[in-house]
């Protein structure tokens, strides 16, 4: 198990969900984990790392192709495992680069360069239009963002999800909480 998956583990464990993995018996594409309130089925959960990788400067920083890039191949995972949307599909961001961080999810999903509390006029709407036509947020219902240098977890809900009260009232209502994921 990687390091990733344990961090996940524990951090649902917080607010009394359990992440187990997926069965490896399943085929094709699937979550990395299923949720489990008690014995009942909440949600899955796809990890999506964020590590180490060239990086050349504003022009050719490849962070939000590479951030739209793994919200497209999770939805296909949740697709694969959730195909009817019966359960909240949950993706979540563990980044391990300091030069990468929440406002740049934050940018691929609205086209804005300022965070949630400054709002602004979006200035680039590719990466969100590309996740649109790809339907991927209608899959994913609710993001969740965790530096591995940093104390603050953030948290994304997509508008139209579903699963919205649900999502808020389990494991958070807030932008972001005051949580150290390495020390969970």
């Amino acid at each position: 198990m990687t390091a990733d998956k344990l961090l996940v583990i524990k951090f649902f464990k917080t607010k009394g969900i359990e992440a187990r993995h997926f069965p490896k018996k399943s085929a094709g594409k699937q979550a990395d984990f299923e949720l489990y309130l008690g014995s009942q089925i909440f949600g899955y959960c796809e990890l999506k790392s964020i590590l180490d990788y060239k990086f050349s400067g504003l022009i050719n920083d490849p962070t939000y192709n590479k951030v739209q890039s793994k919200i497209h191949q999770a939805a296909n995972q949740f697709r694969s495992v959730n195909p009817n949307h019966l359960n909240p599909n949950i993706l979540f961001f563990i980044n391990h680069r300091e030069r990468v961080g929440w406002q740049d999810l934050w940018y691929v999903l609205t086209g804005e360069v300022t965070p949630p509390d400054q709002r602004s006029e979006p200035i680039d709407t590719r990466y969100l239009s590309r996740l649109l036509r790809n339907d991927d947020l209608a899959i994913v219902d609710y993001f969740i963002w965790a530096d591995t240098f940093g104390t603050n977890i953030k948290f994304f809900i997509v508008a139209d999800s579903a699963f919205s009260a649900e999502l808020r009232g389990k494991i958070s209502s807030k932008e972001y909480e005051k949580i150290n994921i390495r020390e969970l």
